[in-house]
């Protein structure tokens, strides 16, 4: 039960925190890190962390803006991840110049200097010129480690990761000297009892200003750290903790401690006895005076001013120094001759201070009397000394001038045993209102505790977890917990057989429970997790986490069992969706790539193990993209889905081994394995291409669909003996099935892969020459055929590589289609023959029409015609001098996409011709629908146009037919004489070939069209 109770602690704990937790989330979080051992300013102990650097940063920053995150590391860790980023704040960090590079710094905090120490023993000569004669360390990325480098010169030296390291380093003999912070070297030493084991031998060598080191990332937070930091200056908070830290362990701190007592007693009995000594010793000298006369008066009177235990001076009205006696020297550090002459205030007095002491001369002589006045004076060392000053104005006629008669006692001492007391007052202040936030503290724990047992009480009754508690000894089983209620315990009870409890399990689970409970007794464990299934009332099952505690006797044997359980039913079921997300496709249902490849290489493996034999089917369906730009892509889905579900029904009619998945947009493959013969494959792809282009009703059209597909096929294990083989050969066939016009499908042939590496040469040459510009326009001139003059220019890429010269667009058009690089490349084309049109227009030649030929992939590319739109507007190009000559196969596939493309260019003027007409797939209702200007005959009929009378008697009929229905006629690969006069004979419009002229480039062509009459 005690270890139940623990359980229930640790679970209302979290749930504690996750209530409270909202209350830090409007505060800006600062991760604030130090060096873990860098007393007095950081060191952890207990697994906190203390320091001056911790108190300084909570008072900065203020708890209702900025929640602070503490942690501590190494200092080259701390630095390294201030610079990268991972901390906003360290401290303290010197100020050096390459930091500022890298970090933000707040005005100084303070400044340490540097020296060097050796230890006790260290007896030779070491001095900052010969230091690299020496075993010299410093601390690891610290400030002392750049001093050293850059500004000593010594480029050989050992690192330390901490000052602890580095100082025991010293102290054991490792290394000669240390050039380290004298205030945490010296904080270090006097703390842990070293100071008879090191020493400072050389001073004060560097001064390094320190200050918080702010992220690069938190710029902000370096006004913030600043204005804090003038705040807590300003109120002396800082001054207070400061003073906390390092008075405390000075090395004259202990010594002060045992004198202060003393040295207060002795001062206060000393002024007591001085004011009676001056007394007597002016009672004396007026009744000497009177007796024996003046002479005898000032011998007596130097006699003890120069023997008394306090200062004794003698100046005069201005404040100039008349007498100095024999304390006063040796206290100042002062001659009687280097002051005698000269005002008080010029050598004594702070600047500061003067106007002041000034006033206070003025005050003497008009009170005559000014005693129990406390100053500081400044003594020949620069040292500040506290003085109690009586001061008495005498006038008489044996004197010159009035005079002032000053004694001072010093009371440093008891000033500063003053400020100690006040220090330790305020700390007796705070160490009494701690404890009384602890009380505070406590009284709410013990009324927390109380709450807790309550809180513990409900949570066994009405708890979502079921507890099991089994009693070896008596064979007794308890359960508790809400969920208890959703099983039959009774029956389990009536049994009165401790192990009935198993009767919960599922049966596949009970075997593995039993094991599991047995194998633990066996070996001693006391603790022990399983998952298992168990059964309600109701027959349902229960996915349950068991935590299970077995208490044992002396003996050694099982005495009691106790177990926690869990309802993860629904972690399970989350379990199962996460794992169907990850191998499944959402839409279709259909395994996803990933689930393929695995299921494949199972395939693989089995193939090889029993001599079988299988094929995989990569299938893309043709021009999908365009289903979904023109359709949605809801309509797109319920396409797939649909498709989809004919191609599994058929799959599960064969009698073979199928897998089917989606393993991209559109692209789906298929497994056959346990092929008899490889000609088997042939049949399934072809009733596969049926499936697709047969028509799908889309009800959210209210219409059919149709598209096609590509296929490529691998066989495995002739093909590849891995995934990565077989997926690379199926995706090459599935290429060629594309270049060969795609609804078809191809096998994969070992010449591919030489035919696959050539094509990404050509890719790999095509992006540099996109990047290059070795793309240049060649132009063919049409002929009108009525008056034998140039009617326009059809414009033709040419690609001259400087490796290579001219490559024919046979070789790399195909690989641009593919890969997509047509669209840049069309673009370019467009583009430059927009601007040779206009360059000829300026020059005259505004007849002219401009031909452009467009491939299928760049036609369809979203935004195409907004691009000639903006060309157009560049070029201040008139839109009726440009044509368009696209392939009708082109044209008609996806007929609605062309039809929304087309009628949108035509209506701002451009013409679209059908390019290569006769040779492709087409329709001519389809053609009359589209808004063509005219078609453009191959030259394959044309070149058997003298011979064949079939040939002639189709060109006859293309023209009469596009006659009939308003569309101009061209025919290109014209070569000779008698070719033109059979094309005049039956009406042919417009020509082009060698006949009239080659391919030109822009300059040669020119003069043709200056010239615009032909002869042939």
């Amino acid at each position: 039960m005690k270890r139940i109770r623990m359980l229930v602690n640790t679970v209302l704990a979290v749930i504690i925190i996750f209530f409270l937790s909202p209350a830090y989330a409007g505060h800006t979080p600062v991760k604030f890190e130090v060096d873990k051992s860098y007393p007095p300013f950081s060191y952890t102990s207990g697994g906190r962390i203390y320091g001056f650097t911790i108190d300084l940063a909570n008072l900065v920053f203020e708890p209702d803006k900025f929640k602070l995150a503490l942690s501590s590391d190494t200092w080259n860790q701390v630095y390294k991840k201030l610079v990268e980023g991972k901390i906003d704040v360290a401290a303290p960090v010197a100020i050096v110049e390459e930091r500022k590079k890298e970090v933000y710094f707040s005005k100084p905090i303070f400044t340490r200097h540097v020296g060097l120490y050796t230890s006790k023993e260290f007896s030779k000569n070491i001095t900052l010129k010969n230091l690299e004669d020496f075993k010299v360390g410093v601390m690891q990325s610290d400030y002392t480690e750049t001093l050293l480098k850059e500004k000593l010169g010594v480029n050989r030296y050992y690192t330390y990761p901490t000052i602890e390291d580095l100082i025991y380093a010293l102290v054991d003999g490792k290394i000669d000297a240390a050039l380290m912070s004298q205030e945490i070297a010296n904080y270090f030493l006097v703390k842990n009892g070293l100071r008879d084991r090191a020493e400072l031998k050389i001073k004060n060598i560097f001064t390094v200003k320190s200050a918080f080191a702010v992220s690069k990332k938190r710029p902000e937070l370096v006004a913030y750290i600043n204005q804090r930091l003038n705040f807590l200056t300003n109120k002396g908070i800082f001054d207070e903790l400061y003073y906390n830290y390092f008075s405390t362990y000075s090395p004259e701190y202990y010594e002060r401690k045992n004198r202060q007592i003393v040295i207060s007693s002795l001062y206060l009995l000393l002024i007591i006895l001085f004011a009676a000594s001056v007394a007597i010793f002016v009672m004396t000298r007026i009744n000497r005076r009177l007796e024996h006369g003046k002479q005898a008066y000032e011998k007596y009177a130097q006699l003890l001013a120069e023997n008394a235990n306090a200062i004794v001076l003698t100046l005069n009205l201005n404040g100039e120094i008349i007498y100095f006696n024999k304390f006063a020297q040796e206290l100042t550090g002062y001659k009687s001759e280097e002051v005698v002459g000269k005002k008080w205030v010029d050598i004594f007095i702070p600047p500061h201070r003067r106007e002041y002491i000034e006033n206070l001369f003025k005050r003497i002589a008009e009170e005559k009397i000014l005693n129990n006045h406390e100053n500081e004076i400044v003594t020949k060392d620069g040292d500040i000394k506290w003085i109690l000053w009586n001061n008495t104005l005498i006038e008489s006629p044996y004197l010159n001038e009035p005079m002032i008669i000053s004694t001072g006692l010093d009371i440093t001492q008891i000033k500063t045993t003053q400020q100690l007391l006040q220090q330790s007052y305020k700390k007796i202040e705070r160490t009494n209102q701690e404890l009384l936030n602890t009380l505070e503290i406590l009284n709410r724990q013990s009324k927390a505790l109380e709450e807790e047992k309550e809180k513990y009480k409900f949570l066994i009754e009405n708890g979502s977890d079921c507890i099991w508690e089994i009693d070896f000894k008596e064979k007794n089983i308890e359960f508790y917990g809400r969920l208890k209620d959703l099983f039959d315990i009774k029956a389990v009870k009536s049994k009165n057989d401790f192990s009935a409890w198993l009767d919960f399990f599922h049966p596949d689970d009970r075997s593995t429970v039993f094991k599991k409970l047995q194998d633990a007794i066996l070996l001693h464990e006391e603790n022990l997790e399983f998952e298992a299934r168990i059964r309600d009332k109701n027959g349902n099952w229960h996915w349950m986490s068991a935590h299970v505690q077995i208490f044992y006797n002396e003996e050694g044997k099982p005495e009691k069992i106790i177990a926690v359980n869990i309802d993860w039913t629904a972690k399970k079921e989350y379990e199962q969706k996460i794992e169907y997300i990850a191998y499944y496709d959402a839409l279709t249902s259909l395994p996803n790539r990933k689930l393929f490849e695995e299921v494949l290489e199972d395939f693989i493996k089995k193939a090889e193990e029993e001599k079988a034999q299988g094929a995989v089917i990569l299938i893309d369906i043709d021009n999908f993209k365009d289903i979904n730009d023109l359709y949605g892509h809801e309509a797109g889905d319920e396409y797939l889905k649909a498709v989809c579900q004919k191609v599994l029904e058929y799959l599960k009619s064969l009698n073979l081994n199928t897998f089917f998945a989606r393993v991209g947009g559109d692209e789906f493959a298929v497994v056959l394995h346990g092929l008899a013969k490889k000609e088997e494959v042939i049949e399934v792809c072809t009733h596969l291409l049926n499936i697709f282009e047969s028509e799908i009703y889309i009800e959210k059209l209210e219409r059919d669909l149709f598209a096609s597909a590509s296929m490529g096929i691998s066989f495995y294990p002739d093909d590849g003996r891995s995934v990565k083989e077989i997926f690379r050969n199926v995706d090459m066939a599935l290429s060629s099935a594309k270049e060969n016009g795609k609804n078809d499908f191809q096998i994969f042939l070992p010449f591919m892969l030489t035919k696959n590496l050539k094509k990404i040469e050509i890719e790999k040459g095509l992006k540099k020459a996109i990047e290059t510009d070795q793309f240049e326009l060649y132009y063919q001139p049409v002929i009108n055929l009525k008056d034998m003059e140039i009617h326009s220019v059809e414009a033709l890429l040419r690609w001259i590589s400087p490796e290579k010269g001219m490559i024919s667009p046979l070789e790399f058009i195909p690989v641009a289609e593919e890969s997509g690089l047509i669209v840049k490349i069309g673009e370019m084309v467009i583009e430059k023959a927009f601007s040779d049109l206009k360059e000829w227009e300026k020059k005259g030649i505004d007849y002219l029409h401009m031909a452009i030929n467009l491939s299928a992939r760049q036609f369809k590319t979203k935004f195409f015609e907004n691009m000639v739109q903006k060309l157009i507007e560049r070029y201040s190009i008139d839109p009726k001098k440009i044509s368009f000559e696209i392939t009708e196969t082109g044209a008609v596939e996806n007929f609605d996409v062309s039809l929304k493309i087309l009628s949108f260019l035509c209506q701002m003027g451009i013409k679209f011709l059908i390019d290569d007409f006769g040779t492709g797939y087409s329709s001519l209702i389809y053609l009359k629908r589209l808004p063509i200007g005219g078609v453009k005959i191959d030259r394959s009929f044309i070149s058997e146009l003298e011979v064949s009378k079939e040939n002639k008697a189709i060109v006859e009929g293309i023209i009469l037919m596009a006659h009939k229905i308003d569309l101009k006629v061209v025919a290109e690969g014209v070569e000779t004489k008698r070719q033109l006069e059979i094309l005049k004979e039956v009406g042919c419009d417009l020509a082009q070939g060698y006949l009239f002229s080659k391919p030109l480039p822009k300059a040669e062509v020119e003069k043709l069209l200056i010239a615009r009459k032909i002869t042939v």
